[in-house]
């Protein structure tokens, strides 16, 4: 397993492997009883922005149409709370250059109210590849926690731990999403930018252009019917081949 810092990035499979289903699971714990977070994730075209609406997940949006990529919900730990979101490498269209992982908060409340931030990565198997954690929030109420992006032909993951006080909007906004703020009910609006990045690595990263029209996407949360995803067999998949020769006694 390899536990990163802020900044690192590691290759997620060995060279000639094929890419498959992943599992990342986005922790935290709540000591002051201040509320949750909610995931969403990004799918990002070679510019570095969304190619459509569609390329943004979160709670109204739970799934791509081909169930590539599909968040697969919150589960209570023994101090807070673990939200897992479902990748499949191998399906994902040749546009789709990274997926960013992130997660926001509302009413104010800040990822510093949170301790434990986390983040871990998980192969088709359930063997850990990647673990890092996030020890410095503050008054961010938005957090990039990590991406996966393709480089050279191959996935590889970096660990991001960018905060946003400016929330899910200004998260958003800058991968070409414009969020409607009439439509955000549960979360303040705020004109801060984002915070900084100490010592981000730029050298692994083509220099991305002028950002194109953003988009605008209601996130008020409402109950809403989600176009059923085609469903994907994982026991099919090359990186399960291993895990079924196991025998159980």
């Amino acid at each position: 397993m390899h536990q990163l810092t802020k900044g690192a990035n590691v290759a997620l499979f060995a060279e000639g492997e094929e890419p498959g289903p992943v599992t990342v699971a986005l922790s935290w714990a709540d000591p002051t009883g201040t509320g949750d977070a909610d995931v969403s994730v990004l799918l990002l075209g070679e510019d570095g922005k969304v190619r459509q609406d569609a390329d943004f997940l979160f709670y109204n949006c739970p799934a791509t149409a081909d169930g590539s990529v599909q968040l697969l919900g919150k589960a209570p730990t023994g101090s807070g709370s673990q939200d897992r979101i479902l990748l499949d490498l191998g399906a994902l269209p040749a546009e789709v250059h990274r997926a960013v992982l992130a997660a926001s908060r509302y009413a104010g409340a800040t990822f510093g109210d949170l301790a434990e931030l986390r983040l871990t990565l998980q192969d088709g198997g359930g063997e850990t590849l990647v673990s890092f954690d996030i020890p410095e929030a503050g008054e961010e109420t938005a957090f990039v926690f990590g991406e996966l992006y393709r480089r050279a032909g191959e996935w590889k993951f970096r660990a991001v731990g960018q905060g946003y006080r400016s929330g899910l909007g200004g998260l958003a906004g800058d991968f070409g999403i414009s969020v409607d703020q009439g439509e955000e009910t549960e979360e303040t609006p705020a004109a801060a930018e984002p915070a900084p990045v100490a010592g981000a690595p730029t050298a692994d990263r083509a220099p991305e252009p002028a950002a194109p029209a953003k988009r605008a996407v209601r996130t008020a949360k409402k109950r809403v019917t989600v176009p059923k995803a085609v469903k994907v067999d994982l026991a099919d998949h090359p990186s399960w081949h291993q895990a079924r020769q196991l025998s159980l006694v």
